[in-house]
């Protein structure tokens, strides 16, 4: 899949988004889990259609206060550790000054973007979490990070949970002036797929980097409940034929409802995450689901073409609440928004990205009982 989506980096990857970033950042931890280092040097050059040598960004600007930008920038640290170029730094410096001064809600909450005024939504936890994490343990204030990724994720958690059935809602406007905010509790209407695949990866991904030392003791264990109690959410919603996991979340079944493949292979990787991090309570329970959800994909979603590239179908091409610009459509939020409006693609980097990070957690999987390491996988 990584030599797939590097095949199709100029119809897939063409423009600095997170979109792009999450393509380059699944390969490059391919890369490190296979030391194919090349492909490194691949993810490396690919930046260089973006990135100048004064550490300016082709498509970023810190007065937009946009996490979807700041993505791609986690890739800058591997790449900044092994050329020793600057321009990563710098490029580094200007993303965490923006993280310092993001607007944020009257209750704390970083405002996803400033053209989103007092909204949070689930996504914005991926974009940013590990780059702040990581940049505060090698230059700034680690402990402070710990303790803001925690307060933010505790936050949208109490502000998007669905209290019925443990999901949670894409987005919240505390302001409530939204008109696709709920007037009492300021959330959109639909539990989104990949708005909760964000969150979930969010959790393991900035849990890896909380050292298991008793000062951090409390903080893990909350990343560790929060993990626990959603993806026992999941294991409800998760369809019994394919393994899959819908669209819309928790409303399967209902007429132009599908299975969605970016969330569902997200789902895979957290939930294989959990059990081989140490993080779910039931690790069986969480396995057999993990499973089911690979099993699924590869039957119902992968396939090979005549020169071998794989591909990925039913990808939901972007979503979001609000407008973005002024010449595209309001976005409402709606079921029918989700299912109707927003297009299903082939290959976004979205699908086939994150395939490679479930990919990478099966291999880890046990052989005739003994568990295999990541160093086997070299």
């Amino acid at each position: 899949m990584a030599r797939s989506i590097i095949r199709r980096a100029d119809v897939e990857l063409t423009d600095y988004t997170y979109v792009t970033g999450l393509g380059l950042e699944c390969v490059g931890r391919c890369a490190s889990a296979l030391h194919h280092e090349e492909w490194w040097t691949w993810v490396g050059e690919w930046f260089g259609h973006f990135l100048h040598e004064n550490g300016e960004l082709d498509g970023y600007s810190i007065e937009e206060y946009s996490f979807d930008q700041l993505s791609p920038g986690k890739c800058f640290f591997h790449l900044y550790q092994v050329t020793g170029n600057p321009k990563y730094k710098i490029a580094m410096d200007i993303m965490y000054q923006q993280i310092l001064t993001q607007p944020r809600t009257q209750s704390g909450g970083f405002w996803h973007k400033k053209i989103y005024p007092n909204q949070m939504w689930l996504d914005g936890l991926y974009m940013y979490g590990t780059f702040l994490m990581q940049y505060a343990s090698l230059y700034g204030d680690f402990p402070h990070a710990v303790r803001e990724m925690v307060f933010q994720f505790d936050l949208m958690y109490e502000k998007a949970l669905n209290s019925r059935n443990g999901l949670l809602y894409h987005a919240w406007d505390e302001s409530r002036k939204m008109p696709w905010s709920d007037i009492h509790t300021g959330c959109s209407s639909c539990v989104w797929g990949r708005a909760e695949g964000w969150y979930c990866m969010a959790l393991v991904e900035v849990l890896d980097l909380i050292p298991e030392t008793k000062e951090f003791s409390a903080p893990r264990a909350r990343l560790i409940e929060l993990s626990n109690r959603l993806a026992q959410a999941l294991f409800a919603v998760q369809d019994d034929e394919s393994g899959l996991w819908y669209q819309v979340l928790d409303q399967g079944g209902r007429m132009y409802n599908y299975l969605e493949t970016s969330a569902s292979t997200m789902f895979v990787y957290f939930l294989f995450h959990m059990v081989h991090r140490g993080y779910a309570y039931h690790p069986e329970i969480v396995r057999k689901a993990a499973w089911m959800g690979w099993k699924g994909l590869l039957k119902y979603k992968v396939t090979s073409d005549e020169d071998g590239e794989l591909h990925m179908k039913d990808i939901c091409k972007g979503a979001g609440v609000g407008q973005y610009a002024l010449d595209k459509p309001y976005r409402d939020g709606t079921y029918e928004y989700y299912t109707e409006r927003e297009p299903k693609v082939m290959d976004n980097p979205q699908g086939t990205g994150v395939f490679i990070l479930a990919a990478l957690e099966v291999a880890q999987e046990p052989v005739n009982g003994m568990e295999k390491s990541p160093e086997s996988l070299r």
